[in-house]
């Protein structure tokens, strides 16, 4: 496993054999009574004594793990001197199973009750917390790799933490961590966990500053020595898309009005905890959630509108928003300001503003910096896939998806057929970037065409960048659900045929500037009796297995089924409103 070479097997003589079988005869014979003394509740210093010669020999014996937890607990001694003879059996048994979780867990479970026994004792605490760590790092020296040990490290770090937080004379736990990171990485760049802890330390926790600061020029200078050692290790090119693209905060991308509501889109998921908006009284409102929200988990989501009483009326807003987002598993709170005019959609005079992210001047000039490395390593390994794969997310992301090379995901896909489809879903993406760039260019009054792209979803972020398009062709991709599309509030045209969308065909009620809307040849269905948008003049149901009748199709789905007239013509069956 991990790449660690299999030593070879050298077979046993018949002595060995037979004294390997007497072992076992023994050892079976023990277990059962021991198993039988748990069974009767036999709690006695003989029972513990048993139990240590039986995890002597065979320590991957869960049962028997927790049967000694139960002994400890009871034991009428001093409970610190067993939980010390306890560390050392652990040990034994983790230097011979160094991956069996019964005995990590119970060594988790013999440090919280030694560290109970010497609370109130910061030397013997601090004595019992650098024992741990050094047995860690121990062991990671044999397997770099041990997630359990990664796992008991951690736990470790965090209670170092947590005793040091008032204590001045507390050692620098960062710039351990920090180190580590470095020596396992520079001994071994393909090490995914070092290069995970490395990520940890740059990022804030609970608002609070990120625990060490980095210079990024240097880590990336670092990190490029990684990729030309090794360019088609997975691991560093993990960290070098975190590091460009990963790192940031969310920011605000955009501001747009339409039919006197403000609409705000951020750059990546988030949740709003705070909200000002000149002083005005209302609240923000997910329209393009991350996934749908409960009464328990509030929404996460790239568009938020906001939802008050008044119009908005002013030319020039102030937007000051406190946000929550995770990266890597922590959460993250900052603060995000708009202040400046909102892009008007309801307006009809050609604009070219584009709905792009702009990133900071110098985030921007590091990136197109490292896309410039990319192009040189391309030239010396033309066919490192991860190399392609991360030329076409910067290019997006510094806002050329113009020069993206879309022959560069055949290649990808010939280089590494096993990720066929993941390199055809992010072909899909690139060439919707791409459309939605051209498009913003253009103006929203233009339509919108994304069909024939191979698309099984539309990203939250995606929708972001074409928010405020009025008419949209998604015909012929693998769409599974409306999805984000249910957020796109100034679509007066959609059009989603020849796809894979389930669900009930009420739910594109929800847009309710839609004037015509094609949903034919899905897997929609009829369930929902809704009241359709008044601009609503045309939809097409034709093509769905499910709605096998439109008549009964419109009386069961309208409720004003009088008010619409039925069109069969050349094969296709549309509903229009008389």
């Amino acid at each position: 496993m991990h790449g660690r070479v299999k030593k070879d097997v050298v077979e046993p003589t018949a002595e060995e054999k037979a004294k390997q079988r007497e072992q076992v005869r023994t050892a079976r014979s023990l277990f059962a009574k021991l198993l039988d003394l748990r069974q009767s509740q036999t709690y006695n210093d003989q029972a513990l004594e048993m139990t240590f010669k039986a995890l002597q020999f065979h320590p991957e014996f869960p049962t028997l793990w927790g049967y000694r937890r139960e002994l400890l607990t009871r034991t009428e001694k001093p409970l610190e001197e067993l939980l010390k003879m306890e560390m050392k059996l652990v040990e034994k048994a983790l230097r011979r199973s160094q991956k069996v979780y019964s005995i990590w867990f119970h060594r988790k479970w013999a440090i919280e009750r030694l560290f109970q026994e010497v609370e109130g004792d910061e030397a013997k605490a601090q004595s019992l917390l650098n024992t741990e760590l050094e047995l860690c790092n121990q062991l990671l020296e044999v397997d770099e790799r041990n997630f359990h040990c990664w796992n008991h490290r951690m736990y470790v770090m965090d209670l170092m933490r947590t005793k040091g937080k008032h204590d001045p004379n507390q050692m620098d736990l960062n710039a351990i961590d920090l180190t580590l990171s470095t020596d396992l990485i520079n001994k071994n760049f393909s090490n995914y966990s070092a290069w995970h802890l490395r990520t940890l330390l740059q990022q804030p926790v609970a608002g609070e500053e990120p625990r060490i600061k980095l210079n990024l020029e240097e880590e990336l200078e670092w990190v490029q020595q990684g990729i030309y050692t090794e360019p088609n290790d997975q691991s560093v090119w993990l960290y070098h898309q975190w590091l460009t693209l990963g790192s940031t905060s969310p920011e605000i991308i955009h501001c747009a009005v339409l039919q006197g509501e403000l609409y705000m889109f951020f750059s990546q998921a988030c949740r709003l905890t705070s909200t000002s908006l000149n002083g005005s009284s209302g609240r923000f409102e997910a329209i393009l959630p991350r996934r749908r929200s409960t009464a328990r988990v509030r929404s996460w989501a790239v568009g938020w509108r906001f939802v008050t009483d008044d119009r908005i009326v002013q030319k020039t807003v102030e937007v000051e928003v406190a946000v929550e987002s995770c990266g890597t598993g922590i959460l993250k709170q900052s603060q995000c300001t708009f202040k400046g005019q909102p892009i008007d959609l309801d307006s009809d005079t050609p604009s070219t503003a584009t709905f792009e992210h702009q990133l900071p001047l110098e985030q921007s000039e590091i990136l197109k910096a490292e896309l410039a490395r990319i192009e040189e390593l391309l030239e010396i390994e033309p066919d490192c896939r991860w190399a392609l794969l991360a030329r076409m997310r910067l290019q997006l992301a510094c806002s050329i998806p113009e020069e993206t090379t879309l022959e560069d995901f055949e290649r990808m896909s010939s280089l590494d057929p096993l990720r066929a489809n993941f390199y055809a879903d992010s072909k899909a993406n690139a060439v919707l970037h791409r459309r939605s760039y051209d498009w913003s260019l253009e103006g929203w009054q233009h339509p919108l065409n994304l069909a024939n792209l191979g698309l099984k979803h539309l990203a939250p972020t995606a929708a972001a960048l074409i928010f405020g398009v009025r008419i949209l062709k998604l015909d012929e991709n693998a769409l599974k659900d409306f999805g984000p599309l249910l957020g796109l509030a100034s679509l007066i045209e959609l059009s989603v045929s020849r796809n894979q969308i389930r669900g009930d065909v009420a739910e594109v009620f929800a847009l309710k500037r839609l004037q015509r809307i094609d949903l034919s040849w899905n897997f929609l269905s009829v369930g929902i009796r809704g009241s359709p948008p008044q601009t609503l003049r045309e939809i097409d149901m034709s093509g769905n297995p499910n709605i096998l009748d439109l008549a009964d199709a419109l009386d069961l789905l309208m409720v004003d089924p009088a008010s619409w007239k039925l069109q069969v013509e050349a094969g296709q069956c549309l509903a229009c409103r008389q």
